[in-house]
């Protein structure tokens, strides 16, 4: 790209899609010794850019499916746990149409379900996101 297509129009586009999945131990007398997925991203730019912004996209779907059935046991912690940064880090010279940020992130945690089942641990499902410019804007 040009230099004036830059300063015209900015340089990113980020999308950032992240779906760690564990399916584990789901059926009949299963033995797990624990369950985890973690998803850990970061979309977009770290430097400068002028004109209309960037667009940053980023999805984290992180899964957990385990123990489910008839007489399974897990004997840790299930944990589906996502953690994601999106948007810009630096300085924007102007801000009429400024930055699009978007940040999905979904953790889910599905485990011990059936007749006879047990967990050793906790069942935790988190999600933890920045999203939008940490940074200073300049008009």
């Amino acid at each position: 790209m040009s230099d004036a297509w830059l300063n015209a129009f900015g340089d990113a586009l980020n999308i950032g899609v992240d779906v760690p999945t564990a399916v584990v131990g789901n059926g009949l007398g299963n033995s797990v010794g624990g369950a985890a997925a973690v998803g850990d991203q970061s979309a977009g730019a770290s430097g400068h850019y002028n004109g209309f912004g960037e667009v940053n996209v980023a999805v984290d779907v992180p899964t957990v499916v385990s123990g489910n059935g008839v007489g399974n046991a897990i004997g840790g912690g299930v944990l589906a746990l996502g953690g994601q940064d999106v948007g810009d880090h630096g300085l924007s010279a102007t801000t009429p149409f400024g930055e699009v940020n978007v940040g999905v992130v979904t953790p889910t945690a599905v485990a011990a379900n059936g007749v006879g089942n047990l967990i050793g641990g906790s069942v935790d499902g988190s999600g933890l996101q920045t999203v939008g410019d940490p940074a200073a804007h300049h008009v």
